[in-house]
């Protein structure tokens, strides 16, 4: 279940979405003996590191542990807006994708893990809304928001709207 909140990357995988040496963006983010990183220069200018790279370590095939970092949302945005061309491209690309991958995890708990708490939620909601005499239809549009959130996936004409309540006054010709 913590790999599935998971809101990070390694910076491995990001070294392989940019195409470039694991090696070289590490020099980029911590600097090397000639010139200052990432790190530094933040650090330099009072601004949390963490938001961006946290440091962490991987093993390799021989087992040896080396040094990574994991890098957030905020980190792969501040590496894209430092990379440039088709490659800035690709990369921004990719790691949007990836962020919006584990974004979409998190949103969604699969039903076997609770499947007794989401029906009792969804009764008592209905009783609720029910006695507070809200319309069928908005009960079917939080049902539906509910339900989907967990996984369920319900027909797209699940919520029917009363046709009175989908026109307007634009369309009856009065403006």
């Amino acid at each position: 279940m913590n790999e599935l909140r998971k809101t990070t990357i390694t910076t491995l995988e990001v070294a392989e979405m940019m195409e470039v040496a694991h090696s070289d963006l590490l020099k980029k983010i911590e600097g090397r003996k000639d010139r200052r990183g990432y790190i530094q220069i933040m650090t330099e200018g009072q601004m949390s590191v963490s938001d961006f790279f946290i440091p962490s370590s991987y093993k390799d095939a021989s087992g040896k542990e080396n040094k990574c970092y994991e890098v957030t949302r905020m980190g792969c945005d501040f590496l894209a807006n430092k990379s440039t061309g088709e490659k800035g491209v690709i990369f921004t690309a990719r790691y949007v994708k990836r962020f919006q991958e584990m974004e979409n995890r998190i949103r969604q708990v699969p039903l076997t893990e609770h499947p007794g708490e989401v029906a009792n939620y969804l009764k008592e909601m209905g009783k609720r809304m029910e006695k507070e005499r809200m319309a069928p239809h908005k009960i079917a549009e939080a049902f539906k928001m509910v339900s989907e959130q967990f996984g369920i996936q319900l027909p797209d004409d699940f919520v029917k709207v009363p046709a009175y309540e989908q026109m307007n006054l634009f369309d009856m010709g009065m403006r």
